[in-house]
């Protein structure tokens, strides 16, 4: 096809593109955001070691670490989820909200440091 008959045929049909507010939809097994649940995360750091794109850092003291996520830099792949043995990572199943400045999505949490619990069969 010419470039003057696909000009033509664009004038001719409709827009597919949506009007803003209106998204198409999230298709099934979507992964999106990460989210973190600190009251389970035990600061193992092996989200960030597990972490492509290095979109999770991770930075630790003796009794405090900060967790810190962009999205900006993230693939959603999902490999910090599966790696977290905690189950303190998720992906959440819906497309995040537009935003108009850069790092707006950016989460950063400083926690206490706590020890992993032992189930009760495994006491030393």
């Amino acid at each position: 096809m010419n470039i003057v008959g696909l000009l033509l045929n664009n004038f001719s049909n409709r827009p597919v593109t949506f009007r803003f507010p209106q998204r198409p939809p999230v298709a099934p097994g979507y992964r999106g955001l990460v989210i973190h649940e600190a009251e389970k995360c035990t600061g193992c750091g092996m989200c960030a070691f597990r972490c492509t794109s290095r979109a999770i850092d991770f930075r630790n003291t003796r009794t405090h670490f900060t967790w810190s996520y962009d999205p900006s830099q993230c693939t959603f792949c999902g490999r910090c989820v599966d790696g977290c043995a905690d189950h303190a990572l998720t992906q959440a199943a819906e497309c995040p909200a537009p935003y108009f400045n850069p790092g707006e999505l950016k989460i950063s949490a400083t926690l206490p440091r706590r020890e992993k619990k032992l189930p009760a069969g495994d006491a030393e």
